[in-house]
C-alpha cells in the first residue's frame, strides 16, 4: 500500500492547491512580520521558530505535489505587493505603503517585507509553479489501472540448420571462387 490511496483527479488537486495557497498568504506574511525580531536580551526563540516555520511552509509550497496553484497564488500576491511598492516609488509616491495600519513594533519588519522579502518570496513561488511537470496529473496509482503487457510468442525449440554440412574450412573450387 502506498500513496495510491491519496490519488485524486486534477480538478480536486488544483482546488485543494488553491485553498492551501490562499491560506498560506497571511501565514507567510505573519511569519515574516513576527520572525525577524531580536530583543535586548538576545534572540527571541519564538520569533526564530516562526521564521523557521515560514521557511518550511514556503519550501512545502515550492516543492509540493499538491498542485502548482498552491505556490502560484502566494507567488502572485507577494510579487504584486513588491510591484506596487516599485511602481509607487518610481512614480514619486511614498514607499511607506500602509505604515499607518501596522503597529509600531512591526514597522521595521513590515518595511523589510515590502521592500525585500515580498519580491524574493514571490519570485521563488512563481518559479516553482512554472514547471510543466507540476501541472500534469500523476500517472499510475489507483485511479488508472496499469495495462497488462502481452507476452511475446515463444521461441522455436530448435533452430533449423542448412541441409548441407560444411566439412572443410576451404571453399570448394568453382566459378564463384575464380579457380
Amino acid at each position: 500500500m502506498g500513496l495510491e490511496v491519496f490519488s485524486m483527479g486534477n480538478g480536486v488537486r488544483h482546488f485543494a492547491g488553491a485553498a492551501v495557497g490562499v491560506a498560506a498568504i497571511p501565514l507567510i506574511a505573519a511569519g515574516l512580520l513576527y520572525g525577524p525580531r531580536a530583543t535586548t536580551s538576545g534572540l527571541d526563540w519564538t520569533a526564530a521558530a516562526a521564521l523557521a516555520g515560514t521557511a518550511l511552509l514556503i519550501g512545502v509550497l515550492a516543492g509540493s505535489r499538491i498542485s502548482p496553484v498552491a505556490s502560484l497564488l502566494p507567488g502572485l500576491a507577494f510579487t504584486a505587493l513588491a510591484g506596487t511598492v516599485v511602481v509607487r516609488a518610481a512614480t514619486g509616491g511614498d514607499r511607506r505603503m500602509g505604515f499607518g495600519l501596522v503597529p509600531a513594533d512591526y514597522l521595521d519588519a513590515y518595511a523589510a517585507l515590502l521592500n525585500t522579502w515580498s519580491l524574493v518570496i514571490g519570485g521563488i513561488l512563481l518559479t516553482a509553479s512554472v514547471f510543466p511537470s507540476r501541472w500534469r496529473a500523476r500517472r499510475g496509482g489507483a485511479a488508472t489501472p496499469e495495462k497488462e503487457e502481452e507476452e511475446p510468442p515463444p521461441l522455436p525449440k530448435r533452430v533449423p540448420f542448412a541441409s548441407k554440412r560444411i566439412t572443410s574450412a576451404r571453399p570448394a573450387p568453382g566459378p564463384a571462387t575464380g579457380r
